[in-house]
């Protein structure tokens, strides 16, 4: 009686035991799998399971057989206004684009200017200049350098796409449209031409007679 009586008592400690184990067990799984979610959905292009590296399933994209069309994810990586960006919480313009311009001025992000340790700086020239516009309804642009020359080096523009001189680059929106002066950018790695008023913000004094 004694015997089974401490039988009785060990097989009562150890279903507690194992209770306790696998609720622990469950525990760890679970904040396990609250982590891996946590660390998927943020912008982390060192984190080979952050959202830029998936495809629409969840899936890493971009791997396996070169030999296959291209996946999904990598098409819309290769488009000047990746999906996971739009998807990243980033301030965005009326177009549901990011708007860069707005994240600077607010000191949202600070990009490295170099890779290489110990490189000076160029500070961005705080320079506008007014563009006036063909069209006698058509307010004037008003181009601000600082901006630019935040992103860009001088040499980007000048001399090979504007010619540094007041009145010597004679601009359509037909060219610029076609890729010529700002539509080198605008349109592809910058907002698109559609948004005028981003650029035509300085009201025409009158119009002409």
């Amino acid at each position: 009686m004694k015997s089974f009586a401490s039988y009785t008592k060990a097989a009562l400690l150890f279903l507690l035991v194992l209770t306790v184990s696998v609720a622990v067990s469950g525990a760890f799984s679970d904040a396990e799998a609250a982590q891996k979610r946590k660390k998927t959905s943020k912008i982390d292009p060192t984190d080979p399971s952050s959202v830029i590296y998936l495809d629409t399933a969840g899936k890493p994209a971009g791997i396996g057989d070169p030999n296959k069309p291209a996946s999904l994810s990598y098409k819309q990586g290769r488009g000047w206004h990746p999906q996971a960006l739009s998807a990243s919480g980033l301030a965005k313009d009326r177009y549901g684009l990011i708007d860069w311009a707005r994240l600077v001025r607010e000191n949202l992000i600070k990009p490295r200017h170099s890779l290489k340790a110990g490189v000076d700086e160029m500070p961005p020239l705080a320079m506008d200049v007014l563009i006036e516009a063909k069209g006698d309804f058509v307010d004037d642009v008003i181009y601000p350098h600082e901006m630019h020359t935040y992103w860009l080096k001088c040499e980007v523009c000048h001399p090979s796409i504007f010619i540094p001189a007041a009145g010597q680059n004679n601009m359509t929106m037909i060219g610029i449209a076609e890729g010529q002066w700002c539509g080198r950018c605008h349109g592809k790695v910058a907002f698109p031409l559609t948004d005028c008023t981003r650029c035509h913000v300085s009201p025409k004094k009158s119009a002409k007679k």
